[in-house]
């Protein structure tokens, strides 16, 4: 059951390379806008949402792994800032759908910004919670 210790982390390392992702064709995109060559944004949004969808999970998995070990829940720096890269992946992702519908391009800054701290925050949120394994 040892092994059960390492499913969250790899776990959530394989969806932080997702986000990353998300972010370099987000980047793309936004460059591509800058010079007036439209670039597609399909994989983005496709992405962007299987990263939106999922964090619930990785919360979850992350609160269960730590009541497993017995360990007091949101205590950590870690699970501070897994929390703020959630806030902002998510409400990231839900300017995103806007967007996607229809909303002013006004929101497109904020989108941007919101994503990619909740990466950026994501990032440091993984060097924490190497502190924090078993």
């Amino acid at each position: 059951m040892r092994w059960l210790a390492y499913a969250h982390p790899i776990a959530m390392l394989a969806l932080l390379a997702l986000a990353v992702m998300v972010l370099r064709e987000g980047l793309r995109i936004r460059r591509g806008r800058l010079l007036g060559r439209p670039v597609p944004s399909a994989r983005h949004r496709r992405w962007g949402r299987w990263v939106v969808l999922v964090i619930p999970l990785g919360l979850a998995s992350g609160i269960a792994t730590m009541a497993w070990r017995g360990e007091p829940l949101i205590a950590s720096v870690h699970s501070r800032l897994v929390l703020g890269a959630a806030v902002g992946l998510c409400a990231g992702g839900a300017l995103g759908l806007r967007l996607e519908r229809g909303a002013g391009a006004r929101l497109r800054g904020l989108h941007a910004v919101l994503g990619a701290t909740g990466v950026l925050l994501g990032l440091v949120a993984a060097f924490a919670g190497f502190a924090i394994l078993p």
